[in-house]
This record gives C-alpha cells, structure tokens and sequence, in this order.
C-alpha cells in the first residue's frame, strides 16, 4: 500500500492505540457503547447478503454485524494494522467470519455495487473534510442500487452537561476535524452526496446520532 495520508500518521499509528481506542468511544457515550452500536441494526436493509464495514478500528461494528446477519458476508475494513490486529484477535474470539484487510476507506480496492449496506462507525470525524466527502462518495460507488449507507458518529448535545464529557475526549484525543463535524448536518451531507430517503436518528441526550441514506 502507498504511504499512508498525513492525518492518518498523526492519530493512528501510536502503539497503544488500539488498548485505549474502546475505551475512548465508552467514555464520550458515557457508557452505552453496546446498547448504542445495537441500535445500528434498526436501519439495516431486508435480506443483506454483503456488508462493508468502513474504518472498522478494532472491529466491534463488523462483529455486531455478522452476530446479527451470520449468512451475510462482511468485509472490513481499515488503514490501522494495529487496529485490525485487536478486530481480528476480538472476532476469532467471538467465532465470527470477518474478511478484514488494510485499507483507505476514501479508496478501496472492492468492485463497485458489491454491497447491500455500508457502514462506518465512529471513525468519520476523524477525517478532514475532503477525506469525509472521498467516504461518502466511495460508500455510494460501493452500493447496490436500493443499498443504505449507515454513518455513526458524534453528535453536538444541545444539553450542556451532557456535553462535558463529550468535550474532554475531544480535548484530550481529537482534532479539528473531529470538532469540525461534531455541528455539520450530516443528514444533509448525505443528500448533497446524492443519498435519498435519509434518516436521522439522535441516541443517548444527543451524545451520538444515526444518519442513514439509500443509493
């Protein structure tokens, strides 16, 4: 693979990253991470045969999914060794077929309309701008006509307290990107990336939010 993208080399490849990456997660949802992922599965498409799991980190979204669909093939996906090395050791663990492989999520190496959903969870505000449109842009060439896109990501509370912890991990472990697109209308990106029937749906005192959209 080509050398890795700047911002990548700033936030991803520290060693301990993969040790502290779900912990991260816990903390800005204060707790609900599992219940929260779950909640994915409410915009699931009928009868999924493929799943790509974009920027999978260490792989708690591709593993959700084949526990939920076990028929389905899922491929996952992401630019961290390190990360992949935890998703694969977590999915052996749980006995679950994960075809995992490193690489770019703005690019990937996969045939276009191979999937029926396509998701990324928690890993869009870590992008520039640039590279968040590359994602969206990619999920759509990687779709079936009819297929959904599924992004999880941080939300802006309107709450002030709930905010306080949401806004120390993001002190502490994130960049501008992140606060960047903690106010962006995600819903209307995905419009503006061409995306019909969009959903929006807000978790947890607004700590976190679904935004769906089909090809």
């Amino acid at each position: 693979m080509a050398e890795k993208p700047k911002y990548f080399r700033k936030l991803f490849t520290s060693f301990w990253l993969p040790a502290l990456y779900d912990l991260w997660v816990w903390i800005g949802v204060l707790g609900h991470t599992k219940k929260l992922r779950e909640n994915i599965l409410k915009f699931i498409p009928q009868h999924p045969k493929v799943f790509i799991d974009l920027a999978c980190g260490t792989g708690e979204n591709s593993i959700l999914l084949q526990r939920a669909y076990p028929a389905s093939r899922v491929l996952a996906l992401d630019l961290s060794e390190r990360m992949l090395e935890t998703a694969r050791k977590k999915a052996r663990k749980q006995q679950c077929a994960i075809e995992f492989s490193v690489q770019d999520a703005t690019h990937t190496n996969y045939s276009a309309e191979i999937a029926d959903c396509v998701t990324i969870t928690f890993a869009l505000h870590d992008l520039p701008r640039t590279q968040r449109k590359e994602v969206l842009k990619e999920a759509w060439k990687l779709l079936k006509p009819g297929g959904v896109f599924i992004v999880y990501d941080y939300h802006y509370p309107s709450n002030f307290f709930v905010r306080i912890p949401l806004f120390i991990q993001f002190f502490l472990v994130e960049n501008k990107d992140a606060w960047e697109m903690l106010k962006e209308n995600l819903e209307l990106t995905l419009q503006e990336a061409g995306f019909r029937e969009t959903k929006k749906a807000v978790y947890y005192k607004g700590l976190a939010q679904i935004v769906a959209g089909r090809k």
